[in-house]
């Protein structure tokens, strides 16, 4: 039987300005869902506790309860899809399983202003197609709008097709892990996802979402496994601030630090923001204001994608150039409480960095082993094995008193880490010895 593995491609979408009401109408709706959800589990589950209940909450009993009475008291939730509420409890639910399993705390109110406003939508509501994406009920909700306004005559022709067109939205690039399979196309639109997407291929769902100012669409897909052999050499990584990656054989990855090239604008901009006018009781603010967040918001998404982008091609290069890679097992919360480093932890994202290590060396069929935080890599040389008592950040050069070896700090720790990483590699692959049982003759 074949493995799958599934997969998620995140495309910026360019919706108009009607497009975008609608998609801020299917977030503020499911946000209201899943509160309102959590407000009835809160209620259900404390009667249950007082033996007025016999059974505890679920999301499928909560939803049945919404259904039930959401013509009633509130008819506007018909205005968008039904995968936003049907969405809203599955993300209920999948919040208190990892709360009842230890991963999260207990689920919380999401806030307008705080919380990321998305929702969901099943894979077989929507089609995508080259650098376009139909949503559901888009093209009814701006068909709609549009006869309330006047805009359109009574009778319209091929309405079928223009209310299609009106639910369309721009992608900026097509879907990745597709081709193109024209043997199945026909002319009838029901079809027209099909003229993209291959027989290969299963898209599960996707969810769109609001960041950094911009609407993004992730679309997920499941895709066959294909089993890979690595012939690449074996390295060290030794992950940094100074330089973002320093490899064993001498390469060097720059950190280009996006944070401290934007301060100056960060700053300014939140300057700006705080200076607009905001009511603290009825928490609404200015027009200006909220202006001022958006290119607020927008600068800090345009920083992590700067430094989302540097980490994909510098964990790419190194996939498609090594089999086993060595890192090191950072403690990064820790790192974070030193506050001299704390801005320059969080400018070189080394979090983000080792889970993208992680990802692409197991989809080129290569390994990422994660040597013990407490093995001395840097107190350590990489010559005759002699270990120091300290060495403190300020000293860039290891200096061995012991076989006299100069070497750069970094690029002697990432020669540890790939030696361990050798070690550790040829344990796991060690086949034990199994007793007969014949005993001595």
């Amino acid at each position: 039987m074949a493995t799958t593995t599934i997969k998620a491609h995140k495309i910026r979408l360019h919706p108009t300005p009607e497009q975008e009401d609608y998609l801020r109408r299917a977030a503020g709706t499911r946000r209201f869902v899943y509160n309102w959800g959590l407000a009835e589990w809160n209620t259900h589950y404390q009667e249950y506790q007082e033996g007025k209940r016999e059974k505890k909450p679920t999301a499928h009993t909560l939803k049945k309860q919404f259904q039930a009475i959401r013509a009633r008291e509130f008819p506007w939730t018909f205005a968008v899809t039904k995968c936003v509420i049907e969405g809203a409890f599955e993300d209920l639910g999948d919040a208190f399983s990892r709360f009842f399993k230890g991963q999260n705390t207990y689920p919380t109110f999401k806030k307008k202003n705080r919380s990321r406003e998305s929702f969901y939508v099943a894979n077989d509501k929507f089609s995508v197609g080259d650098h376009w994406i139909v949503v559901p009920v888009l093209g009814q909700f701006l068909l709609d709008k549009q006869q309330a306004d006047g805009m359109l005559p009574q009778k319209i022709r091929n309405k079928t097709k223009y209310k299609r067109g009106l639910g369309k939205i721009n992608m900026a690039e097509s879907l990745r892990f597709v081709s193109a399979d024209y043997a199945k196309t026909s002319g009838k639109w029901r079809n027209e996802r099909k003229h993209v997407l291959c027989s290969s291929v299963k898209i599960l769902g996707a969810t769109i979402g609001l960041s950094g100012g911009h609407w993004y669409v992730s679309i997920h897909v499941e895709i066959p496994t294909v089993s890979v052999v690595n012939p690449h050499p074996l390295v060290g990584v030794d992950v940094g601030i100074k330089e973002a990656a320093i490899v064993s054989d001498g390469r060097r990855f720059k950190n280009h630090k996006p944070l401290s090239r934007q301060i100056k604008k960060l700053k300014r901009l939140s300057r700006s923001l705080s200076r607009k006018h905001y009511d603290p009781q009825t928490k609404q603010g200015s027009k200006n204001r909220e202006k001022a967040r958006v290119k607020l918001a927008r600068l800090h998404g345009e920083i992590a994608n700067m430094r989302r982008n540097s980490h994909h091609k510098l964990t790419t290069e190194m996939a498609q150039t090594c089999s086993v890679v060595g890192l090191e097992d950072l403690h990064i919360k820790g790192m974070f409480k030193n506050r001299k480093l704390a801005r320059a932890m969080a400018d070189a994202g080394l979090g983000q960095l080792l889970q993208f290590f992680a990802t692409k060396m197991q989809a080129v069929g290569g390994q990422a082993i994660v040597v013990d935080r407490f093995f001395p890599s840097t107190k350590r040389c990489s010559g005759c094995g002699h270990v120091k008592k300290r060495m403190p950040l300020k000293y860039r050069t290891y200096c061995c008193l012991k076989c006299g070896v100069v070497i750069d700090r970094d690029l002697n720790a990432a020669r540890n880490l790939e030696r361990e990483a050798c070690r550790m590699l040829g344990e796991a692959i060690r086949v034990p010895v199994v007793d007969s049982g014949s005993g001595p003759t």
